[in-house]
Parts: structure tokens; C-alpha cells; sequence
């Protein structure tokens, strides 16, 4: 139960019934630059000319036909995509983005936080129709400060003839808040991106990091009440924007 209204906020922003465009592979980035979300909670390195979209930018690359439905969803201060939005808005989604997820309050997790979270996606495919493959779940201490998150490589395969897709999901607790990362690319890019995640992983700082006395698996999980609430208003969204389509 921990979990399941995380694995919920996770399944309305990242599952679709449409997947990342699989064109030719756009290869390694070169030049970098820090990215500074709106909210001043994180930053980190990533690709130049990547940046955080803005809601009318959503809409817009909504209107491409072959537009990851994720993309679609933009609120500035609690899940948007970043990438290279200009090519988004020319209707070219080959390459790798990042989604963005945040959540007030952190997750409790307990010993069995691995098969909780497989059970959880197990479940949401079930009942839509996806398949999500979860492979190597792990705590691992990631970025600068070294914040133990929760690390998963997620495979989601919709009913054809909608693309499969796979993320670096990274679940990152901060102080009173829960931050979530997907790092997302086509099954045939990712192992050729997955390097560069790690690369730009590295470089993460968070605004506020909780007390080192806490460890992950002792804090005290309490957004369940308003998580069920943003979740419930992801749903509608979700909903309403494949409704229009």
C-alpha cells in the first residue's frame, strides 16, 4: 500500500497508449549545460538547448499525430517534460527526454520495496491493456549529495501498434518532498543512452536534501491523502486529453 499511490501518479504520467517515435538514432549529445527546473528544486547537467516545456508548448506538440500523449501534460511546478523542445514542436520526437514528476512529502519504503513496486506495475498493465517489465530495482545513492533513491529500468510494451519505450526511472527524496526522474528512449536507443543518464545522474544537486540521521527506509511516508488527490487530477487530465484526440 506504500507504494500504490506513487506507482499511480507514476502510471498516469508515464503510461500511454503511444510510445516515442522511433526514428533514426540521433546518437550521444555533445555540449552541456546546467538545467534549472522552475521550482529551483534540482538541477543538473543535461543536453544545451534542452529545456522545461511551458503548457501552451504542450498543447501545441499535442497536435503532432505521433506526439508521446506524455508530453501533452505540463504543469510548470509538478510534471513536465524536458528536452529539446523546439524539435517537439517540429514534430521530430526521435531522441531521449526527460519527465518530470513532483510529489510534496516523501515516500515511505519499506524492506520489500522491489516486489511492492513489480506488483504495482503489474497490476496497472492488467488493467490497461500495457505491460511494464521492471529489471534491476535498487537503492543506490545518486548525484552530488549523494541522496539514496530508488532506481528502476522500466520496460512498457502497449498493444501494437503503439511502440514500446524503456526509462530510467529515479525516485528521489528530498526534505518534505519526492521527486521523480524517467529518463526516457526506445528500447534500441536506450543501452546507448543509458551511459549518458548516468552522466548527467551524476551531476544532480537538490535545493534541500533530507537529514542525513534519516534513511530512506526509516522515513515516515505521508502524502497518501494528497497524493490521492494530484493523482486523481493527473487521471482527469490523462482522460481528457486522449478524449480530444
Amino acid at each position: 500500500m506504500y507504494l500504490r499511490i506513487a506507482a499511480s501518479l507514476a502510471a498516469a504520467l508515464l503510461s500511454s497508449p503511444r510510445a516515442v517515435a522511433q526514428a533514426a538514432d540521433p546518437g550521444p549529445t555533445g555540449e552541456l549545460r546546467t538545467f534549472r527546473n522552475r521550482n529551483r528544486t534540482f538541477q543538473l547537467e543535461l543536453p544545451a538547448g534542452w529545456r522545461q516545456v511551458a503548457p501552451g508548448e504542450a498543447l501545441r506538440i499535442g497536435e503532432h499525430p505521433n506526439a508521446p500523449p506524455i508530453l501533452r501534460l505540463s504543469s510548470p511546478r509538478q510534471y513536465y517534460g524536458v528536452g529539446p523542445v523546439d524539435r517537439w514542436l517540429e514534430g521530430d520526437f526521435s531522441g531521449p527526454w526527460l519527465y518530470v514528476f513532483e510529489q510534496r512529502d516523501e515516500w515511505h519504503v519499506g524492506d520489500d520495496y522491489a516486489e511492492q513496486l513489480r506488483s504495482l506495475w503489474r497490476d496497472h498493465g492488467e488493467t490497461n491493456g500495457v505491460e511494464h517489465a521492471l529489471a534491476d530495482v535498487h537503492l543506490e545513492k545518486i548525484g552530488t549529495q549523494q541522496v539514496e533513491c530508488i532506481l528502476a529500468t522500466r520496460t512498457t510494451t502497449p498493444p501494437p501498434p503503439a511502440a514500446p519505450r524503456r526509462s530510467l526511472d529515479v525516485h528521489a527524496p528530498t526534505a518534505r518532498q519526492q521527486i521523480t526522474l524517467s529518463f526516457v528512449a526506445s528500447p534500441e536507443q536506450f543501452d546507448r543512452w543509458q551511459p549518458e543518464f548516468r552522466a548527467w545522474l551524476a551531476t544532480l544537486t537538490f535545493a534541500r536534501v533530507a537529514p542525513e540521521a534519516q534513511t530512506l527506509a526509516g522515513r515516515l511516508w505521508t502524502p497518501l491523502l494528497v497524493g490521492s488527490i494530484v493523482g486523481l487530477v493527473l487521471v482527469v487530465v490523462y482522460r481528457h486529453t486522449r478524449s480530444r484526440r
